[in-house]
């Protein structure tokens, strides 16, 4: 089987649409164990080695050794079996890992141990930010570095942290910048007249604080309609803390969505106002959703968020806000030329220029076709 395009995913599943002729998707849990000698243990050893200086303790590197040496033992073994495909390898072709974490390190591994070929990632948050990962490091950064042709950060923000990097100076050529996108599914059915609704969309867990949008709309004296997508550990407890809210706030809880139900639901739904109060971001493909149908943005200046939320598609507010004062902007906003139809379709040229997947990966295609 060959084709011009290799899809490796993490679990293969048999394609449910129609894949155009010239892409293949691999399963390469169908081949046989890869066996392994000491220059390979030897070179995984190494490989774990090299994130001892980025460690800001020490200790934490020896703690967390022998979990990263059998984690390296394994993206090893898996950058043997996509090597066998060597039909796909006789022309210096690119391996593109969508995330710069391990997938970008097998790619690199292909690189180092098996093939001659260009290895370009993605970053997005916590491959990006430091202080996003739990022990204050990126893993195996140092080596991917060694073997990366290109790693684009999703984000201008994320672009100027790798390159401030005093650890990394002479890797700074390696970095680039390039958007994602989301495709075109129309606008919103927005109705100025309807009822002042919200919306969120992520995990209900710790890192998002959903837990305190309550807190805002306790201060909220307009009826309000706060339409909550998505499950997760936290969901209990962000029910008990709605249901103490007064009754001119009306929580729905719709539970987990797919994708495709998330979109059905921003393409049937009058919508004023996306809702992000998290902690830490990348730049969030939820927002380039969103503002695709037209939905203004009120998010937390952290990580990208402020390249797409802006005075042109809505409002930013403090990571550390006060909710009181973050009620005000929502009622400001809710009494606003921001609260037309007007502003929903200034939203959408926004997305239509900056975040459009037709444009975004079209160009992003040809860029990485000229390394």
């Amino acid at each position: 089987m060959y084709a011009d395009i290799a899809i490796v995913p993490l679990q293969y599943e048999q394609p449910d649409v129609v894949l155009p002729p010239n892409v293949a998707v691999l399963n390469i849990e169908e081949q046989t164990d890869v066996k392994f000698g000491f220059s390979d243990f030897w070179n995984c050893f190494r490989i774990v080695c090299s994130d001892f200086v980025n460690y800001p303790s020490k200790t934490d590197f020896i703690k967390t050794f022998r979990y990263n040496l059998t984690l390296v033992k394994n993206l090893h073994a898996r950058a043997a079996k996509i090597s066998r495909y060597s039909n796909w390898f006789k022309n210096e072709p690119i391996v593109y890992a969508y995330w710069a974490d391990d997938l970008a390190t097998t790619a690199c591994i292909i690189h180092q141990k098996y093939h001659k070929v260009k290895v370009v990632t993605r970053g997005h948050g916590f491959e990006v930010f430091e202080e996003q990962t739990r022990y204050g490091v990126i893993p195996f950064r140092s080596f991917q570095y060694r073997y990366l042709s290109k790693l684009y950060t999703d984000s201008k923000r994320g672009l100027l942290h790798l390159n401030a990097n005093p650890k990394y100076q002479s890797y700074k050529g390696k970095n680039d910048c390039a958007y994602v996108g989301t495709p075109d599914k129309g606008m919103s059915p927005f109705s100025e007249q309807a009822v002042f609704s919200i919306v969120t969309c992520s995990f209900v867990r710790s890192i998002k604080r959903l837990h305190l949008l309550p807190e805002i709309l306790k201060h909220i004296r307009a009826n309000l309609v706060w339409h909550v997508l998505g499950d997760g550990e936290d969901l209990p407890k962000l029910k008990e803390l709605s249901s103490t809210l007064p009754s001119n706030i009306n929580v729905i809880f719709h539970g987990a969505l797919s994708n495709e139900a998330i979109l059905d639901f921003y393409a049937q739904h009058s919508l004023n106002l996306f809702v992000s109060l998290s902690s830490s971001e990348g730049l969030p493909v939820s927002m380039m959703e969103v503002l695709s149908f037209g939905i203004p943005i009120m998010s937390t200046d952290v990580g990208g968020c402020n390249e797409i939320c802006n005075e042109q598609t809505g409002f930013l507010i403090e990571k550390d806000f006060n909710p009181a004062e973050v009620a005000k902007k929502i009622e400001t906003f809710k009494n606003s030329h921001k609260n037309t139809t007007d502003f929903h379709k200034q939203c959408r040229r926004f997305w239509q220029e900056q975040f459009s997947a037709e444009t975004n990966y079209k160009r992003f295609a040809e860029t990485i076709t000229k390394l």
